[in-house]
């Protein structure tokens, strides 16, 4: 499968308050890699409706194989930004948490880790990164052709609902 990048914009309204921006990530080919296509297939449906119904919302969904360099002009211009990928033997079927700027730019030959790119932000366009959390959903299974594992496609179910009142509360926090 090709690697391909989805953005899609969803503003109510000219006077729009806060964008977000939110990144989904993950392989759909790769069984619980899915998580995070699957949740952004989501979130384009019903928090569009969210965006549509608060005037003070605006979403940037993005999603991707893996988060790259590239997505620093992502977050430009956000006023919170939500990373949202499936991680290795979690012990909750979810999490949120606040995401700190790293220290020094920390990558592989095919991505590069949230903190990474907010330090990679914060050097190259010479700003704060906006506040940033990540929703890590369960995953166990990550062979190429394996099936979405029952454990977390129950996760994805919590993370719909976490991502859903986080983002109609007034501190996602």
């Amino acid at each position: 499968m090709e690697k391909f990048t989805v953005r899609c914009n969803v503003t109510a309204t000219a006077g729009c308050i806060m964008l977000v921006s939110v990144f989904f990530f993950g392989n759909p080919d790769r069984g619980d890699d899915a998580a995070g296509h699957i949740l952004q297939q989501w979130a384009e449906q019903n928090l569009s409706r969210t965006a549509e119904q608060n005037a003070e919302l605006s979403f940037r969904f993005i999603y991707d194989f893996q988060l790259e360099p590239e997505h620093i002009f992502d977050l430009d211009g956000c006023d919170m930004a939500i990373f949202v990928d499936c991680v290795l033997n979690q012990e909750s079927p979810t999490s949120w948490s606040r995401l700190q700027t790293g220290s020094q730019l920390m990558f592989t030959s095919h991505s590069v880790t949230p903190e990474s790119l907010l330090f990679l932000f914060e050097t190259t366009l010479k700003k704060n990164a906006p506040p940033c959390y990540l929703l890590g959903i369960t995953g166990n299974q990550f062979q190429l052709g394996a099936a979405l594992s029952d454990q977390t496609r129950n996760a994805i179910e919590e993370a719909k609902n976490l991502l859903h009142s986080k983002l109609s509360s007034e501190q996602p926090h």
